[in-house]
């Protein structure tokens, strides 16, 4: 039988992060593209991760390079660069969260709901989230603000449906 996604999983996720990072952090993310992605490699070198389950089986990710991730968490807190560690790695964990979060709100209005875990962040380089072989993963590039050149990745991952 032949697996299928169903692409739409990720509009209520890319709603969210537009949502979340305009009236968090101030910014005009723009979506670039949104792909299957097929490699294990994230897209920064920080990623917020969310696990999916009673509903929808997978995870949710929100991948950044670490410049843009302290931007962006300077913006959310509205703090002054440089940031510790501690603080950038607490707020892309809250981005990951909210981003989950306002997902699962979107979700639960059209009768669809699902639970969402306590985010974690991951920090390295490469980092790379291995999802199991049955696993389809959907990603969405954006920019944050139009004067910043980095691009941050959004990672939806779930278990296909049998057609």
């Amino acid at each position: 039988m032949a697996k299928t996604v169903d692409v739409n999983l990720i509009n209520p996720f890319i709603e969210s992060t537009l949502e979340c990072l305009q009236q968090m952090a101030g910014c005009q993310p723009s979506r670039k593209r949104v792909f299957i992605k097929k490699d294990t490699e994230m897209h920064g070198n920080i990623s917020g991760v969310i696990g999916l389950s009673n509903g929808i089986t997978g995870s949710c990710a929100v991948s950044f390079p670490q410049i843009l991730a302290e931007r962006i968490v300077a913006a959310f807190l509205g703090e002054e660069l440089p940031l510790d560690e501690q603080m950038i790695h607490d707020g892309i964990g809250e981005v990951a969260n909210m981003v989950a979060g306002g997902a699962k709100m979107r979700f639960s209005k059209s009768g669809f709901n699902f639970s969402i875990s306590t985010p974690t962040v991951i920090a390295g380089s490469p980092t790379q989230l291995w999802n199991p072989a049955e696993v389809v993963s959907i990603a969405c590039e954006f920019t944050a603000r139009s004067d910043w050149e980095e691009t941050f990745l959004i990672e939806v991952a779930t278990k296909p449906a049998d057609k």
